[in-house]
């Protein structure tokens, strides 16, 4: 299994981090990819993808940090990605339900990180609330820079915007969320072809049933795939072997390290 989003930097995992990494293989875990939030979380991030086999990194600014992106950053950003397991730009994008950060400077940093992410030959993994519609208006005005391929992490918008975006090329993660029983997500994901699902558990957040209240972790993936299998009315191994080739497709750092 994969999961192609999540934060093992956060401190919900201080004491635990080391043997959750360690237990990959015992819960069929073929890698997982953890993705920046800050400058530190993109230092830390960087530093468990070159110290794991089974992690890999992005790198990135979160619209919550956005006011704090600045040349340093962008410099870091760049550096860090020399490394052939940071495989993405991410998570970036936009978020109105908290408005953290300013909106304009939001679609500021979220523009200039598309840049960056085309320079770099990277995709982009898109953290978007509340925001569909400027989200969709920054990446027509930056269309020329998508070459590599875009993720809707935790995909929250509807089954006709998805439609939009698989005319695209582009792919959604789902996690949790999906499990719960108020999601009434199924129209959503059936929207798109298998062929464009990723899974994901943005550990240590959105637990999934049946462990809901718990810290999440890596391991919880199953769940959602087990979920997406249902969705899609096909057997849990089919699922997992789908998401594995999309995920390699999307991420071809991935595909050419674990080649090596």
């Amino acid at each position: 299994m994969i999961d192609s989003h999540l934060h093992l930097d956060d401190a919900k995992f201080d004491g635990v981090r080391e043997q959750i990494i360690n237990d990959f293989p015992l819960h069929n875990i073929d890698f997982v990819i953890n993705n920046s939030c800050d400058l530190p979380s993109m230092r830390e991030s960087a530093r468990l993808a070159k110290e794991n086999f089974r992690v890999f990194a992005t790198v990135g600014m979160h619209p919550h940090d956005a006011k704090s992106f600045d040349v340093n950053f962008e410099k870091e950003m760049i550096a860090l990605a020399q490394h052939p397991k940071v495989v993405a730009v991410g998570e970036i994008g936009l978020d109105y339900f908290y408005d953290i950060s300013p909106r304009q400077v939001q679609k500021d940093v979220f523009a200039r990180q598309l840049e960056i992410a085309d320079k770099l030959h990277l995709p982009v993994t898109l953290h978007v609330r509340d925001a569909y519609g400027d989200t969709l208006d920054v990446l027509t005005a930056q269309k020329r820079f998508l070459n590599n391929g875009v993720l809707w992490h935790c995909y929250g918008g509807s089954a006709e915007f998805a439609s939009q975006m698989v005319k695209k090329g582009h792919y959604f993660a789902f996690g949790g969320a999906i499990t719960f029983k108020n999601a009434k997500k199924e129209d959503v994901i059936r929207a798109m072809p298998p062929q464009r699902i990723l899974s994901e558990t943005d550990s240590p957040y959105m637990t999934p049933v049946p462990l809901r209240g718990t810290v999440n972790n890596p391991f919880n993936v199953r769940f959602v795939v087990q979920k997406l299998a249902e969705v899609y009315g096909t057997d849990f191994s089919a699922m997992e072997e789908q998401i594995r080739k999309n995920c390699l497709q999307l991420f071809p750092k991935i595909a050419a390290f674990l080649k090596d």
